[in-house]
């Protein structure tokens, strides 16, 4: 039963979502400088499923949750829907801001095992083609397009920041867990 559960995930990776999380990635890459490292599809050391997109840079650490629905979106109190109509609004099938809070949390929780405990990690959810109606109520910040994220990115960025840092946040994610020594 392990190779049709491995062959399983195999496919679930190359969903709408994960393309979705690729071509974003792809995007940023192209319209962001070099102090910018993207990471899409990161596999956190939980074992859970992937967090689409990690922005390093300038401005820290950015979580970003990528939606590509279509139309209106509402958010009353991290529950979003499309709304339809005057007075129609249908459930999406998940929180997005849910989604992206949490990710944030286990990219945190990968950088304090790496050696960097206090850095700060933020979220958003990015609408690549849907507009924000009503979302105010949501837990994390919302963007509408790619646009509006590489606007907001290169906004926040800190002036204590190095591309040195970054990569040594990179080396965090990715490299093994490091223990303390006392």
């Amino acid at each position: 039963m392990g190779g049709l559960r491995t062959a399983f995930a195999a496919l679930a990776g190359h969903g709408p979502r994960a393309r979705l999380a690729e071509r974003a990635a792809a995007e940023l890459g192209e319209r962001l400088s070099a102090d910018y490292i993207v990471m899409a599809r990161y596999a956190p050391r939980d074992g859970s499923d992937a967090v689409p997109l990690v922005v390093l840079g300038p401005n820290g650490v950015l979580v970003v949750e990528p939606r590509d629905d279509e139309g209106a979106l509402v958010c009353y109190q991290d529950h979003w829907y499309r709304r339809t109509g005057p007075g129609t609004s249908h459930p999406l099938s998940e929180s997005p801001s849910k989604r992206a809070h949490a990710n944030a949390a286990r990219v945190k929780g990968d950088l304090a095992s790496g050696g960097f405990i206090y850095t700060p990690v933020e979220s958003v959810v990015v609408l690549t083609r849907g507009q924000p109606e009503d979302v105010g109520s949501s837990c994390v910040s919302v963007i509408a397009g790619m646009d509006a994220l590489v606007r907001h990115l290169e906004a926040h960025a800190r002036p204590d920041s190095s591309t040195e840092h970054t990569r040594e946040l990179v080396g965090a994610l990715s490299g093994p867990i490091k223990l303390a020594t006392v």
